[in-house]
């Protein structure tokens, strides 16, 4: 599959080729599941692969290299939904849950994205936060299609 943005897609997707988080065989197989498009997004590529990109790897390695926190089940509230009203400029990080603090905790699909998603969250306090791809999969449904 050729991505939609070439420049910024190819540079992450060979970096979780270093990681070893996609290997040639997982590509295909993904690849497959997805029908074999001509072009498309790498984050949906890795939704699409949530079921065979090994949920261990993924969070380890989103723990370790990049500084995130592994919360328990990442599941949205409907006070966050309410909260942020303009879903539309939200990009592949998702907020779903606020702190005590009023912090916002935010599951994070591609740390290569953090900061410029994360500007728009501002002034609040935003906390990176280790998610499935299965449970960041529920997350962008349940931001497109809200069933509170």
């Amino acid at each position: 599959m050729r991505f939609q943005n070439a420049a910024r897609d190819g540079e992450f997707m060979a970096g979780l080729r270093d990681a070893g988080i996609l290997t040639p065989d997982l590509i295909d197989k993904i690849d497959a599941a997805m029908g074999r498009p001509d072009s498309g997004a790498l984050t949906d590529f890795l939704l699409a692969g949530a079921e065979i990109i090994p949920e261990l790897t993924w969070l380890t390695w989103l723990i370790r290299r990049h500084g995130c926190h592994r919360v328990g089940p990442v599941t949205l509230q409907s006070d966050t939904l309410a909260a942020i009203t303009n879903r539309d400029t939200l990009g592949d990080n998702l907020p779903y849950r606020f702190t005590a603090d009023d912090s916002l905790l935010i599951a994070l699909v591609r740390p290569d994205r953090w900061a410029e998603e994360t500007q728009i969250l501002t002034p609040r306090r935003c906390i990176k936060v280790a998610a499935t791809l299965r449970e960041a999969r529920a997350l962008r449904t349940a931001w497109r299609h809200p069933v509170f």
